[in-house]
């Protein structure tokens, strides 16, 4: 080759590479301005003050409701943002301060499920937990512990304490699995009944190596079972809302039996399901969450709710259901259309009017990148 073939093939070479990382850099770029906008979209949407901390708001401005479902996700979306350097410790304190405000006690760390206006002023409707609530914040604190060992807050102290209070007053010795709540704990039926979004093998995973407690490996084991049995049930592989155990069958409750008339169907409870799973590496886990995906990936839209044989409850697409899916299909090239299509929740903005399904979205996203 000739030296001026040479210089030639050369500057080729160097203006391709350059073209590959300006488009890559593009990208990158177009993901992160993505991720932060919508973070702080989200943030000055739903986030509001109190005197004790801040708190997601799920209702509205004139008449605020606080959930301790929203104070976990709020504080795991705060970590993830903070992680990729889009907003502060500060931010996150604020939400920690909220839930050890409402907490049940000093002992018991499990925080109140709801709180909202009264005539005594803002205060809790019981002194009762949400369980799905609380592993959230939990796995939170956890994080918060790595990213700011050093922090003043303890947040590695006030893990440990709620993981201690989950396994005490959210547990059932009849089932092996997490009950919905420490109301249910105390109550011989609803001691049997579970919410399949409290089964979250990758967050039991991660306190069994947090604590080096052996409860956690064994209950991550008895959940993996359970999620099992109840995938191999249907053709669909979908999962209800809520179920009851008994020591030889898992059973879908029927309608109303619980919170309303789709509490055997995979409702809005169960729509979080997929994003539960994903990042657990357990063979038994990936199996039943990709017969979910199978189905899905027939589906020519997905709409927002089904029964367990696949008949769609509503005719409209949910940000709640496809966000979870998206996470849920990311990076496997079986699932790849799938993952495409649900990428349409992206296509429209944060303004306030559905804290659930905006809730999932980002976090979704800041999960994704």
């Amino acid at each position: 080759m000739s030296i001026h073939r040479l210089v030639k093939y050369l500057f080729t070479v160097l203006i391709l590479v350059s073209y590959i990382g300006l488009v890559l850099f593009s990208i990158s770029s177009n993901k992160e301005a993505l991720q932060k906008n919508s973070y702080w979209d989200w943030y000055r949407n739903y986030v509001s003050q109190s005197s004790k901390g801040t708190f997601v708001n799920t209702g509205t401005q004139e008449d605020p409701v606080a959930l301790s479902e929203s104070q976990g996700y709020g504080m795991l979306i705060t970590l993830l943002a903070a992680q990729k350097g889009y907003t502060k410790e500060d931010q996150f304190m604020r939400l920690f301060h909220y839930y050890k405000a409402n907490r049940i006690s000093e002992q018991n760390t499990l925080m109140k499920w709801q709180q909202k206006k009264s005539p005594n002023g803002w205060s809790s409707v019981d002194q009762n937990n949400a369980t799905d609530g609380d592993l959230d914040i939990a796995y939170a604190l956890i994080q918060a512990d790595k990213l700011w060992p050093d922090s003043f807050e303890q947040y590695g102290l006030a893990a440990q304490q709620l993981l201690a209070s989950i396994k005490a007053h959210n547990y059932s010795e009849k089932t092996g699995l997490l009950t919905v709540g420490n109301w249910a704990t105390v109550d011989s039926k609803a001691e049997t009944m579970i919410r399949t979004s409290d089964m979250i093998p990758h967050y039991f995973e991660t306190f069994a190596a947090y604590t080096k407690d052996p409860f956690w490996t064994k209950l991550e084991a008895h959940t993996t079972k359970a999620l099992t049995q109840m995938s191999q049930q249907t053709s669909t592989g979908l999962l209800p809302d809520f179920a009851w155990v008994t020591a030889s069958s898992i059973t879908p409750l029927k309608p109303n039996e619980i919170a309303g008339k789709n509490d055997g169907d995979y409702a809005y409870n169960a729509a979080r399901v997929p994003l539960r799973l994903a990042d657990s590496d357990k063979p038994e886990v990936k199996k039943t969450l990709d017969k979910m995906l199978m189905f899905f990936e027939k589906q020519p839209v997905i709409y927002g709710g089904y029964t367990l044989k696949g008949k769609p409850l509503v005719k409209n697409q949910s940000n709640s259901f496809s966000a979870p899916i998206l996470y849920a299909t990311k990076g496997d090239k079986n699932f790849s259309n799938l993952y495409a299509s649900q990428r349409w929740i992206f296509n429209y903005a944060i303004v306030g009017k559905d804290y659930y399904g905006d809730t999932l979205k980002v976090l979704v996203l800041l999960k994704l990148y």
